[in-house]
């Protein structure tokens, strides 16, 4: 009996002991590298943005192993002066490293004209990219978190800020889009989201969190690349007999959205909704009736006859209370309210719509990204949907071609077809 018993442990251990072994050696470490804010001042106990959604139940903590390198006051100058990548960074053996740096640590106030601020905007942007580059030529995935706001920031240092995002949005790497989180529209942190003019506090940390696509890392590990636009002119048309209140459905499952900002192309639709989403079991409608496009209390004139493609923008900002409507890049009108929704739709009870460039992101975006979209290009940081609708699969879906793994739900009764065009 004691043999048996033996023999019963020893196999035991054998068994931990090789479980163990596989468990540790599948973890992907994700290690967060930055400054103060990256590191969590200003949350409660540290634990900021990077810890709070690495614990948010989003991603597979057994599959992911969290670390955070991350030192107050860095910049770009002080990791390579303190060598901060050899000493903090490649001990933890990362396979994607997320950057958060700051323009306000790289000494963008201290510049009392626009040559000392457009050097620091060079500075950070050759350094930033070195760094990226550097890491990927290693087999390290970078992500880079964009900058962010500061409360004694003025209207030159925003422009700096917004100049900064624009060019990351141009890189091959993901990036994430925090300003759209906390952004006042001035630069600035918004009121009740801030410990002190360098840092968020608690709320603030979260807000930016949830700018974080949920399967980015995933999406990075399968080998998906950062989209580039698609120009062909070809595009779908949606048949929506049943009027069905969301024929293209984003689910995004439980998995927490605050500020949003949701995008289209149309042209040649029918009465009826042609874009939303879903808060509770509340259906939120972007509609067209007669001569006018709704939302909520903002109505404006639209001819839909014309032939002609529009530009849809909604962009919520939860901290600001505000979600504003754009077509075709100018401000139509804004609405004071405070969203959190579970899903999102294309086309809508309309029977009939033509649709390119479906987009969907994880914070709100500002009016210089709104031109810029407008303009067909690509804002790749925190999107978490893209489909241009030049072309379909095999089987008639839609492919996501952002660096997500969300995917488009169609419902069974829709008909798309395909306007192929040649360039």
């Amino acid at each position: 009996m004691l043999k048996i018993n033996r023999l019963s442990i020893l196999v035991s251990c054998i068994f931990f002991s090789f479980y163990s072994f596989t468990q540790n050696k599948s973890k992907v470490n994700l290690t967060f590298f930055g400054s103060s804010v990256c590191k969590g001042y200003g949350a409660k106990n540290d634990q900021g943005y990077a810890w709070m959604f690495y614990n948010s139940n989003v991603i597979d903590t057994l599959k992911y192993k969290y670390y955070n390198v991350s030192t107050n006051g860095d910049n770009t100058i002080k990791l390579e002066k303190f060598d901060r990548l050899s000493k903090k960074l490649y001990p933890t053996k990362p396979k994607i490293v997320v950057i958060g740096l700051s323009l306000g640590n790289e000494g963008l106030r201290k510049q009392v004209d626009q040559n000392g601020r457009e050097q620091v905007l060079e500075q950070f942007r050759s350094r930033l990219l070195r760094l990226s580059d550097s890491l990927y030529n290693q087999g390290i995935k970078p992500v880079i978190v964009n900058c962010y706001a500061h409360s004694l920031f003025d209207e030159n240092h925003y422009r700096i800020t917004k100049r900064m995002n624009e060019i990351i949005n141009t890189w091959k790497y993901p990036s994430i889009n925090v300003l759209g989180a906390i952004d006042n529209y001035e630069g600035k942190w918004v009121d009740g989201f801030v410990n002190d003019p360098w840092h968020p506090n608690n709320l603030g940390h979260k807000e930016m969190s949830y700018t974080i696509v949920p399967s980015l890392f995933d999406a990075l590990l399968a080998g998906k690349k950062t989209p580039i636009y698609d120009y062909n002119p070809s595009y779908i048309t949606l048949k929506n007999k049943k009027s069905e209140q969301a024929p293209l459905l984003l689910d995004l499952k439980n998995n927490t959205v605050h500020s949003f900002t949701l995008s289209f192309r149309f042209k040649k639709m029918e009465d009826g909704s042609i874009a939303g989403f879903v808060q509770g079991n509340k259906q939120n409608s972007i509609s067209i009736k007669g001569f006018n496009l709704k939302y909520k209390t903002i109505s404006v004139l639209f001819d839909r006859y014309k032939d002609k493609w529009n530009h849809l923008v909604l962009s919520h900002s939860f901290a600001n209370k505000k979600s504003i409507l754009y077509l075709n890049g100018v401000n139509i009108g804004e609405v004071e309210e405070r969203l959190s929704p579970s899903k999102f739709y294309f086309g809508g009870t309309s029977k009939s719509i033509e649709l390119k460039d479906l987009s969907f992101h994880r914070s709100s975006i500002n009016k210089d990204e709104v031109i810029n979209l407008f303009n067909k290009k690509i804002i790749q940081s925190s999107l978490d949907f893209f489909a241009s609708l030049t072309k379909l699969t095999q089987d008639k879906k839609i492919s996501n071609e952002a660096q997500s793994l969300l995917v488009l739900n169609i419902e069974k009764s829709q008909e798309l077809i395909l306007n192929n065009l040649e360039y």
